[in-house]
């Protein structure tokens, strides 16, 4: 796949197929990933990948902590403005190919807790960092996820970057043992989409160009 056409189909898979990652795969989509941009070549990544009946024991444990209201470790700053306008728009294209009526909160919390299992994917990989590193290698942390979700492609995979997937830190702890010194950032649900998954034909939409970006110098040819 050229780099051109990953970048462009990327999109978000939120409904897999029931068939396994083999571990040669997910090694060699990890070895592309690493490539990315470091400062200073730090690498700050540090990776745990979870499959089979541990990941479905997590997916379990993180909804039954949601459905207990536990709060998470995690917070999200509530978005305003022409950001939360956006994530208005893509819940709007979601539900519509999804069938589920605002005043359906069956189906809503349904979807909700797909989120927490990590969408049924069969393989999470969980991307986190160590505390002594400041907030700005979290940049670096990007990178490599990007890298990881292209280069996903090449393999015939998809995935789903959410931080749903670490909401419950508690949780990662006691079934990962994960060690103490690291702080788990994001998570990314990986494996073979299933094209009769109505979401996973969405594409969100991008802004133009002259809504975020601003030129300087000579003028643009």
């Amino acid at each position: 796949m050229e780099l051109r056409e990953a970048i462009l189909q990327r999109r978000s898979i939120r409904g897999f197929l029931k068939k396994g990652v083999s571990r040669d795969t997910l090694e060699e989509v990890l070895k592309l990933a690493q490539r990315a941009v470091s400062s200073k070549n730090s690498q700050p990544w540090l990776v745990h990948v979870v499959t089979g009946d541990l990941l479905q024991k997590l997916g379990a444990d993180n909804v039954a902590r949601l459905r207990r209201g536990e709060p998470t470790v995690t917070s999200e700053v509530p978005l305003s403005g022409v950001y939360r306008q956006r994530q208005v728009n893509v819940g709007k294209q979601l539900f519509g190919v999804m069938d589920i009526q605002r005043e359906d909160k069956e189906k809503r919390d349904a979807w909700t807790e797909r989120g927490y299992r990590f969408f049924d994917a069969p393989a999470v990989i969980l991307v986190c960092m160590e505390k002594s590193l400041s907030d700005a290698y979290r940049f670096d942390l990007g990178c490599f996820v990007q890298n990881l979700c292209v280069a996903a492609m090449e393999y015939g995979l998809g995935t789903c970057v959410e931080y749903q997937a670490v909401y419950y830190e508690n949780g990662l702890r006691e079934y990962l043992a994960l060690p103490e010194e690291q702080i788990p950032v994001v998570g990314i649900a990986i494996g073979y989409p299933d094209p009769t998954f109505p979401a996973n034909a969405v594409i969100t939409e991008r802004e133009a160009l002259e809504n975020f970006v601003c030129w300087y110098g000579d003028e643009k040819k």
